[in-house]
């Protein structure tokens, strides 16, 4: 049984054992078992219960790959393979991998931002380049979102966590909108407050507490400057609530014979002798 163990077995240049190979493949048989052991334990965890689909998905990889890891270098270990020897060999192939797939690993580690951060969740509406969109899905290395038109978008992980996104839903906080108008000069200015204020209230969307308010922002080249501001609990639906006040203060101004004026040019004609 000794001489059976102890046999050799030559590989190229490098020489193993039965034995080695037996305890070799003892480990790649229980690491799939020891993974799987794992995977229960965890669940059963309380805090992981209490995390959404996205960051069990990652921790779930994270656990795959430490213990497939693990297995691969105890199995290399076994076998007598110099560790050393193996990654300064594969130096300059992991450094052109890694060059090429710098943007890959960015939008992976950007990932673990977004999941374990906590700063973007599924559900939460943002707002990326000026446009809404809602966050369905967060993936290790992609965010799938959704348009105002139904439209499916992936964004990159790192275009999420990296560049400059207004999270509308943090902290369930209401959102302020607001609509700018000019009306023609010598226009009474009470009457402007009151007609934008209706208009900005009568939308059920709008909340009533915190109130809208009314600016008066400037004296513009051809008109009063004014801009009526309110708050949305929800604002998914943002750009139909603001054309609805828009349609509202239109409706109003005619009523009252509020006009909105436009720029005008003079232009004169000068006949030279």
């Amino acid at each position: 049984m000794n001489e059976i163990l102890d046999h050799t077995i030559n590989i190229g240049h490098h020489s193993v054992d039965v034995l080695q190979l037996l305890e070799s493949l003892m480990v790649l048989v229980l690491a799939p078992v020891g993974l799987a052991m794992l995977r229960r334990a965890s669940k059963r965890g309380p805090r992981i219960q209490g995390f959404d689909k996205g960051k069990r998905f990652i921790l779930d990889r994270l656990l795959a790959l430490t213990v497939w890891t693990v297995a691969v270098l105890w199995v290399l270990s076994i076998l007598g393979v110099e560790l050393t020897a193996l990654w300064a060999g594969s130096a300059a192939l992991l450094v052109g991998v890694g060059i090429g797939l710098q943007g890959f690993f960015n939008d992976v580690v950007s990932g673990f931002v977004l999941l374990f951060e906590g700063g973007v969740q599924v559900g939460n509406v943002l707002e990326v380049d000026g446009e809404l969109v809602k966050v369905e899905r967060i993936d290790l290395r992609t965010t799938r979102v959704t348009t105002v038109t139904g439209e499916w978008v992936i964004l990159p992980n790192a275009k999420v966590a990296g560049d400059s996104v207004v999270n509308m839903s943090l902290g369930g906080k209401p959102v302020r909108v607001h609509v700018d108008v000019g009306v023609a000069y010598g226009t009474e200015v009470p009457l402007v407050e009151r007609l934008l204020l209706e208009a900005m209230a009568e939308q059920k969307e709008v909340l009533s507490k915190p109130a809208p308010q009314v600016f008066f922002q400037d004296f513009g080249d051809s008109s009063l400057d004014f801009r009526v501001s309110g708050w949305l609990k929800d604002p998914w639906n943002r750009m139909a609530i603001l054309s609805n006040v828009r349609k509202a203060i239109d409706a109003k101004f005619r009523a009252e014979g509020v006009v909105v004026p436009f720029p005008q040019r003079d232009v004169h004609l000068r006949r030279e002798a």
